[in-house]
This record gives structure tokens, C-alpha cells and sequence, in this order.
């Protein structure tokens, strides 16, 4: 039979038996001590996790939630009325004039849209800490926006802002944060006015060309015109394709829809850049079948249909026109696809 041995007393116990008189009380003072033991590394523990949990003073609890989202808001109001104030005034009245960025009012929408599609996955997440990631992508708009004082524009500012609100949000909610909400933040880029060199550029060719695909097109419907370079002569009236009339616009805002629209509904790379693509043929055809609507209207119904208010009902008319078609066809074409391979949800091409 083996026997036990009390822990203080060293007195050899029998089997079976209970320790009573001294050796109880003995027995009791051992117990309770190795509680206090216990229970003092647990509250040790605890101490240290709530320690380890504390950022700089605040509780980790604190910035799991409302806190970073209040920091990250604090930051970025604090960035763009002071720092960014003068590019990002420059940049909002650049879209909302029109200079060289029509399509930028649409801009802003279309990233909330984005956003809001992910907004569930993004609630259910968790918020994490990237330093290092987010430190890097800080200071590269660090870097850019000093290297933006030696330049003129608002394309290195702007993209400057972008990047560090980039690093904020992985520093503060981490990088599977930042993979859902990375592409609408940068999408706003899509609003930043091209260069005036560049965009003059693709105004004159895209000018080249739909002048005369326009003429090309109207001829064929048998209206008398002639056309000396620019300069558009029919009976009744003496047009002249400026650059505003090129088309560069349906290119840039085309591009930007095909941007979208890939992100939302491809998923392949080839499908994404297909569509992207697609854009430039797509805004040469929106530019000629303008010019020609244009052309058309001034020689049947007269010199009125080429003032501002018929032009840019005419202008919106086309645009919209085909962005809808060419979606539907696309979308129907996906649609068939996916009952014939029997896949639902998103197109894969």
C-alpha cells in the first residue's frame, strides 16, 4: 500500500485517510496558500495583458472601435484643411468646372458605391496594427509631397493625400482592412485632371479621328459637307471641331466607368483588362456618332441644335446611350455564359 506524505508536517498519512487536529489546520494553511499562489500569477497576468493592451495611455478596447475611427477622421480632417487645403479646394473646383474632368463628379459615387459593397465584410472584421507596412506608405507620401513643391499641378499632391491616408488606415486597422478598402481610396484618383501637355495630346488625336469618322458617317446618309481640316462647312451653317469637341472627354470618363465596372463585375485579369481596353474603341465610336448626331441636327433642323444647351443635351444623350448598351450587352452576354457553364454569381471572363 502506498502512503501519503503531508506537504508541511512530513507525516506519512495512510491511505484513505483524512488529515484531522494539527495536521488538518496544516492541511488547510497549505491549500489556501497555494490559492493565493494561483490566484496571484493570474492576477498578475491579467495586469500585464491589460498593460500590453494599452497604446501610449489608451486602451486597446478603446481603439479596437470608435477610437481609431475617431483618430483616423481626427487625422484626415487635420490633413486636408491644413496640409492638403490648397490642392484638394484646386481639385474640387476642377470637377466641378469641368477642367478636363467631367467625369469626376461621378467619382466620389462610384468609390462610396464600391464601398458599400464591402461594408458587411468590413464590420464583421476585426481591427489590426500594421506599423511597418503603414509607416512605408506614409512615408512615400511624405516624400511625393515634397517632391510635389518643385512641381505645378495636383496630380503629385493629390496622390501624396492618397497614399498616407493609405498608411493611417494600415496602421490602424491593419492590412486585411486595407485589401478591402484599397481600391475605392485609389480610385479616387480617377478624379485628378490630366497634365494640360498630355491632355492636349489626346484631345488632338482623338480629334483627328472623329472629325473624320463623323464626316465619313453623315456622308453616307447623303448630307451635302465639306471639310477643311477643322473647319466643317455645310449649307446652312460653318462648324469648327475645337478640342473640347474631340472626344477626350468620353475617352477619360469611359475609362474611368471601364475601371469600375471591371473591379465590380470581372474577376480574371484578361476579362478586367478586355474591358478597360474596350474603352478607347468604344469612345472613338461615341466621339464620331456625336459629331455626326451634331452634324445631322444643325443641317436638318438648323444652326440652333449647335448652341450649349442642345450640345450638351445631345453630348449626355450619346454618352449614356452606349455606356447603358454596351453594359447590357455585356452583362447579357455573361449571362448566357454562366447558365451554359452552370456558375452563378460574378462573371469569371
Amino acid at each position: 500500500m502506498h502512503s501519503v506524505v503531508h506537504p508541511l508536517s512530513k507525516a506519512v498519512l495512510p491511505p484513505g485517510r483524512r488529515p484531522y487536529g494539527p495536521e488538518a489546520f496544516f492541511h488547510r494553511s497549505t491549500s489556501n496558500l497555494m490559492q493565493l499562489k494561483y490566484s496571484g500569477r493570474c492576477e498578475l497576468t491579467n495586469t500585464m495583458k491589460q498593460q500590453s493592451n494599452t497604446i501610449v495611455g489608451v486602451n486597446n478596447g478603446f481603439l479596437n472601435s470608435r477610437g481609431r475611427v475617431l483618430i483616423f477622421f481626427s487625422i484626415l480632417i487635420a490633413l486636408g484643411v491644413t496640409v492638403f487645403g490648397e490642392s484638394l479646394y484646386a481639385l474640387g473646383a476642377a470637377v466641378l468646372h469641368r477642367h478636363g474632368s467631367s467625369h469626376g463628379l461621378f467619382v466620389p459615387f462610384i468609390s462610396g458605391y464600391l464601398f458599400w459593397l464591402k461594408l458587411d465584410k468590413i464590420r464583421r472584421m476585426t481591427p489590426q496594427v500594421a506599423l511597418l507596412p503603414g509607416s512605408a506608405m506614409m512615408t512615400a507620401g511624405a516624400v511625393l509631397f515634397v517632391f510635389s513643391r518643385n512641381s505645378t499641378g495636383m496630380v503629385f499632391p493629390v496622390l501624396s493625400f492618397l497614399l498616407i491616408v493609405a498608411g493611417l488606415i494600415l496602421m490602424l486597422f491593419g492590412k486585411e482592412m486595407f485589401k478591402e478598402v484599397g481600391f475605392p481610396l485609389f480610385f479616387l484618383a480617377a478624379m485628378i485632371p490630366l497634365p494640360e501637355a498630355v491632355n492636349s495630346q489626346i484631345s488632338e488625336w482623338m480629334r483627328q479621328a472623329t472629325t473624320w469618322g463623323s464626316v465619313s458617317l453623315v456622308k453616307l446618309f447623303g448630307i451635302p459637307l465639306h471639310r477643311d481640316g477643322f473647319d466643317i462647312y455645310l449649307p446652312n451653317i460653318h462648324l469648327y471641331v475645337d478640342h473640347a469637341c474631340s472626344g477626350v472627354r468620353y475617352l477619360l470618363s469611359y475609362i474611368v466607368f471601364g475601371v469600375a465596372y471591371a473591379f465590380r463585375f470581372k474577376q480574371s485579369f484578361k476579362g478586367r483588362a478586355l474591358v478597360v481596353m474596350g474603352a478607347v474603341p468604344l469612345s472613338i465610336a461615341g466621339g464620331v456618332l456625336r459629331l455626326g448626331v451634331i452634324f445631322s441636327s444643325a443641317y436638318y433642323i438648323g444652326p440652333i441644335m449647335v448652341e450649349h444647351r442642345p450640345h450638351v443635351v445631345l453630348s449626355w444623350t450619346v454618352f449614356t446611350v452606349l455606356l447603358v448598351g454596351v453594359i447590357a450587352v455585356d452583362r447579357y452576354i455573361s449571362g448566357v455564359r454562366c447558365q451554359g457553364s452552370g456558375v452563378r454569381g460574378r462573371t469569371r471572363a
